[in-house]
């Protein structure tokens, strides 16, 4: 079973820290992924993962997106702004 996870990019600093999230599905761990958003203060982006599959990609609204990953299929990927 794949554990769902994100990882927290700060301005100028990639993959600042990794949050284990209590997840069972895409939807719990992406409500998840909101509450990090609103509670870690200058988060550039965060991925979110289920195993080696990354499910979303949330931007800071004062931010933007930073440059994608290299080498990604970005098809099936969730982009979002947080609120």
């Amino acid at each position: 079973m794949d554990s769902y996870y994100c990882i927290v990019n700060l301005p100028g600093v990639p993959v600042r820290d990794i949050c284990v999230l209590d997840a069972v599905n895409d939807t719990a761990a992406n409500q998840a992924l909101e509450a990090i958003a609103r509670n870690w203060v200058g988060f550039e982006t965060l991925y979110l993962y289920c195993g080696e599959r990354l499910v979303t990609v949330l931007s800071n609204p004062a931010l933007g997106f930073a440059p994608p990953l290299p080498d990604l299929d970005l098809a099936d990927i969730r982009f979002a702004t947080a609120a």
